[in-house]
């Protein structure tokens, strides 16, 4: 079974691809994916301001996947009941994830997820991307886990 963790912006190509929410969802369904998301994606997508748009992602990451605590905890940024309290190898971790800089935190913290979990990292971001690979985490895009599953043309 392929696990992987969802950034929120892994979710917008599923929006607005033609069949990709159902590509996954059925993949899904059928036990060879699991969607794993964090408190930090609904965040983030909860803070679109188009109401429409809003909604339509909140339910598409609520319906495809299984909300996790973060793999570590960052103050001003986690949530008590849903973050994982870590070593200092995790702040490590985090501090390095988001190169310094206090912005990249819940990217970071995602990533983090990832690692904690043992599986990979679904992000369009490419700085992200970089700096998760230099912790061995494996980094996918929307489209290359959308190409892992789709149905080839007969």
């Amino acid at each position: 079974m392929r696990r992987v963790v969802f950034d929120s912006n892994a979710i917008d190509p599923l929006a607005v691809t033609e069949g990709a929410f159902e590509t996954l969802k059925e993949a899904t369904v059928s036990g060879s994916l699991e969607v794993l998301y964090t408190h930090i994606t609904i965040d983030e997508l909860t803070a679109i301001p188009d109401p429409g748009r809003r909604s339509l992602l909140v339910l598409l990451m609520a319906d495809l996947g299984r909300l996790v605590p973060t793999g570590t905890a960052a103050v001003d940024f986690s949530r008590l009941n849903f973050c994982r309290v870590g070593s200092d190898t995790d702040g490590d971790l985090l501090e390095a994830l988001r190169s310094g800089n206090v912005n990249h935190t819940r990217d970071a913290l995602i990533a983090s997820t990832a690692r904690y979990e043992k599986c990979a990292l679904v992000t369009n971001e490419r700085r992200l991307t970089a700096r998760s690979r230099e912790w061995d985490i494996e980094v996918l895009t929307t489209q290359e886990l959308l190409a892992e599953f789709a149905t080839p043309a007969t």
